[in-house]
C-alpha cells in the first residue's frame, strides 16, 4: 500500500473540510479542530499492511508512545484517529470512546483494519466493519468527511459517543467588519515569497505567510478564505 507525506495528508484532510461552515484547525498532529461549536482532537496517519504472513488482508496504523499525545490524554475533548488508505482515497476510523485510554500504554498501540473493507466504498457511504475481536470500525471515502463528522455521535452505536466531550461552551463567532475579502493573490512581492514554498508542497505554510503579510487589512478573511486562494495558486503552479 502506498503512503503519502504527513503534510500532504493533512492538506487533503483540510481541503476536504474546507467546504464546511465555521471550520478551523490548529497546527500539529494530533491537532485541535472545530466545526461550529464542536471540538475534536484529530490524529492522521497512513494505513499500511500489518505484514501478517497468514493474514495478508489485515492492515493497521501504529501509535507510538509519545509526549505529543499527553495533551490529548489530559483533555476531555474527543480524540478521533483516521487511518488513510491512499490507494482507495479512503479513511478508517476507530471508536473514539476506546482509543484515548490506550494511548502511551506501551511502545506501539496497533489499530487494525482490513484491506478488503477499504475497497469499493461509495462516496457519501459510511461503511461499517467488524474485526475478529468484535471491534467496530467505520470506513468512508475522503470526500465523505463532512458527513462523517455530522453523523459521528451515532456511528458507534454499540457505545454511543459522549456528546458532552464534543460540544463544550458556545464559541463566540468573530464580528465581521466592512473589509473586503481578497479574491486572489496578485501582489508581486507576496507571490515571490510564497511560490518557492508552494513548489515544496507546503500549502499550510503559504497560508500563514499570506495571512501575516496582509495583517488586519482583510479581517473578514477566515482560514477557509485564505486556504482557498492559496490552494488555487498551488493548483495553477502544478497544472
Amino acid at each position: 500500500m502506498r503512503n503519502i507525506l504527513a503534510k500532504e495528508l493533512k492538506i487533503k484532510f483540510l481541503e476536504t473540510l474546507n467546504q464546511v461552515e465555521d471550520f478551523s484547525y490548529e497546527d500539529g498532529n494530533p491537532f485541535l479542530m472545530k466545526i461550529e461549536n464542536s471540538r475534536y482532537f484529530v490524529f492522521l496517519k497512513n494505513i499500511s499492511s500489518a505484514y501478517f504472513k497468514n493474514s495478508p488482508d489485515v492492515t493497521r496504523v501504529q501509535l507510538p508512545s509519545s509526549n505529543q499525545f499527553s495533551k490529548v490524554v489530559e483533555s476531555r475533548i474527543l480524540f478521533v484517529i483516521f487511518g488513510y488508505d491512499f490507494d482507495n482515497d479512503a479513511f478508517v476510523c476507530w471508536n473514539p470512546n476506546k482509543i484515548k485510554e490506550r494511548l502511551n500504554t506501551k511502545g506501539n498501540v496497533s489499530l487494525y483494519s482490513r484491506e478488503s473493507l477499504q475497497t469499493k466504498i461509495k462516496v457519501n457511504e459510511l461503511k461499517s466493519g467488524y474485526l475478529s475481536n468484535g471491534e467496530k470500525i467505520v470506513l468512508f471515502k475522503r470526500q465523505t468527511l463532512p458527513l462523517f463528522f455530522e453523523q459521528l455521535p451515532n456511528l458507534f452505536d454499540d457505545s454511543l459517543i459522549d456528546i458532552s466531550q464534543v460540544k463544550k461552551a458556545t464559541v463566540d463567532k468573530p464580528k465581521k467588519n466592512s473589509a473586503e475579502k481578497l479574491p486572489e493573490i496578485t501582489d508581486k512581492k507576496l507571490l515571490a515569497r510564497i511560490t518557492p514554498i508552494l513548489r515544496k508542497n507546503r500549502v499550510l505554510e503559504a497560508v500563514e505567510v499570506c495571512s501575516n503579510f496582509y495583517g488586519d487589512k482583510y479581517k473578514n478573511m477566515s482560514f477557509k478564505d485564505w486556504f482557498k486562494i492559496v490552494n488555487d495558486r498551488y493548483r495553477k503552479l502544478n497544472a
